[in-house]
């Protein structure tokens, strides 16, 4: 009976919060290629996709890309500064710096020199550093693109199954859907358990995030334990990103644009 009274307390809290809606206005879309992913737009309003292995940008004016053949798989990429793509390349462990306009600035290999690594997550942070996210031990790191020293900050314990980042903040979704923070020193600054599964999230800071499940987009106040659900035409949902009032989200090859205050 206390089972099946909890269930339907759970069941009421879950209709309540979802009576909390953000409404959206649609202003525009954009038509992807057939095998174009949408990543993320920035400030500037620029269009970043990634195809297979390359990295693809474009604007109303402009477009370029980027590919590197030579170095394999292109496991992962990081717009925190969309002036600053970083991109890690798995089957040669190296981790790969382009200017804004896509161009090659530099190359660090990881084999060499730093042989026990081996990344989950690498993004770019503060002051000349890059958060990585060491697998073989589960430590965070900050790695110095100056000096070229590593710092050691802060151990995981738990299993994960993804990150995010910011510039100043590195976040870890854990399987239990807990989203955890450290700062750049390692303080733990962060400890929000997510009303439900996921399947795309975006965390924006200590206090905002955006998530979709089931096809149905939330947005969440994590300092106010407010969740909203955001309506959207959208019957499917591939992925989303969030950016100064601007919800793009990635539907059926085509990204669609909305206008969006949060409250």
């Amino acid at each position: 009976m206390k089972k099946l009274i909890a269930f339907l307390l759970l069941c009421g809290s879950i209709s309540t919060l979802a009576q909390e809606t953000i409404n959206t206005q649609l202003l525009n879309s954009e038509s992807l290629r057939e095998q174009e992913v949408f990543i993320s737009k920035d400030i500037f309003d620029n269009t970043f996709t990634r195809e297979e292995n390359t990295l693809r940008k474009r604007s109303k004016y402009s477009s370029e890309n980027f590919s590197l053949p030579k170095m394999g798989t292109l496991k992962m990429i990081d717009l925190t500064n969309s002036l600053f793509p970083v991109l890690f390349y798995v089957d040669f462990n190296s981790i790969v710096l382009l200017s804004k306009e896509l161009a090659l600035l530099n190359t660090i290999e990881l084999t060499g020199r730093f042989s026990a690594m081996d990344p989950a997550y690498v993004a770019s942070s503060t002051q000349k550093n890059l958060w990585i996210v060491n697998q073989a031990n589960q430590s965070v790191l900050r790695y110095n693109l100056s000096t070229l020293e590593v710092r050691n900050i802060f151990t995981i314990k738990e299993e994960i199954k993804a990150y995010q980042s910011t510039l100043n903040y590195l976040y870890r979704i854990t399987i239990d859907n807990k989203i955890k923070g450290i700062d750049i020193y390692g303080n733990e600054v962060l400890n929000y358990a997510l009303p439900s599964d996921y399947d795309h999230i975006q965390i924006l800071n200590n206090k905002q995030v955006f998530y979709s499940h089931l096809n149905k987009l939330y947005y969440v106040d994590m300092e106010k334990n407010m969740v909203y659900q955001i309506q959207v035409d959208a019957k499917s949902i591939s992925g989303f990103f969030y950016n100064t009032q601007k919800l793009s989200i990635f539907t059926e090859q085509k990204v669609n644009n909305y206008q969006i205050k949060l409250p």
